[in-house]
């Protein structure tokens, strides 16, 4: 057999730097079983939508929850199994009677709207930011589409907006973010700005908004934190960009967070 042929079925001799010595270069069947592999379930799950949805959501997950486990300003969060439990147990006992304002972006059927109103903490103001035509644009990762534009359009058609029975004053700003958010004045009172845009761009926009007019104590919660082209990403440039916060509390996906800028 050639070296040339041992050295494809990863048996042949490689000399060592110094020349002292040989090792069998094992790295080159590795990399031949690895890329089978790859190449073959990668095959089957891009013929894939759903599985292939799920499969990627649990892996950035996993990332996600490493991330949270490293970074300093996430040293205390708290998991939670889930969003409302989140809301329920971390958020609410914060919030309540503090005279709060939200902000919502990422309004379409007011699921969250709907909840916030009937566990209501003594919110001042609701502000909820959409298009109600559901998303402006693709929403991809790693610039492929995972949801087509107009996903999460309101059940009842285009421009319907929720109409909950709440305690407190609630405002619809219709449009991008990008266009209704700068002319809204800040509110005097603490904010709970919630985030569940799945974009990056209308995130970025919120993310520099909050940097200018946000104040120590105000709490985002995002929905999509774990998301690292989109939500996720718009979150960690903000951070290095200067914007102080600290993780109070975290699923698999979302982030609850307190700023601690002034």
């Amino acid at each position: 057999m050639s070296l040339d042929a041992r050295a494809e079925e990863g048996t042949a001799p490689v000399r060592r730097k110094g020349g002292a010595g040989t090792r069998p270069v094992t790295s080159f069947r590795y990399g031949r079983v690895r890329d089978a592999v790859l190449t073959s379930l990668g095959s089957a799950l891009a013929r894939s939508s759903r599985t292939l949805w799920y499969a990627e959501t649990l892996v950035l997950s996993a990332r996600y929850q490493q991330m949270l486990a490293s970074a300093s300003w996430a040293t205390d969060s708290v998991r939670c199994r889930d969003r409302l439990l989140l809301w329920k147990d971390l958020a609410e006992p914060r919030l309540r009677g503090r005279g709060v304002a939200v902000l919502e972006f990422g309004v379409a059927d007011g699921h969250a709207t709907h909840w916030w109103a009937e566990h209501d903490p003594g919110f001042s103001a609701w502000h909820g930011f959409d298009t109600f035509a559901g998303l402006p644009t693709p929403w991809a990762r790693a610039g492929i589409p995972v949801m087509a534009a107009g996903v999460f359009m309101p059940s009842g058609g285009v421009g319907v907006v929720p109409e909950p029975i709440a305690p407190f004053p609630y405002t619809w700003h219709t449009g991008l973010i990008e266009n209704t958010l700068p002319s809204l004045t800040r509110p005097s009172a603490p904010l709970f700005v919630i985030i569940d845009v799945d974009l990056l761009e209308p995130t970025v926009v919120i993310l520099d908004w909050l940097r200018a007019n946000g104040r120590r104590g105000d709490m985002v919660y995002f929905d999509e934190a774990f998301d690292p082209w989109n939500e996720g990403l718009a979150l960690r440039r903000a951070i290095n960009n200067g914007l102080g916060v600290r993780a109070i509390a975290h699923t698999g996906s979302a982030a609850l967070v307190e700023l601690t800028h002034s």
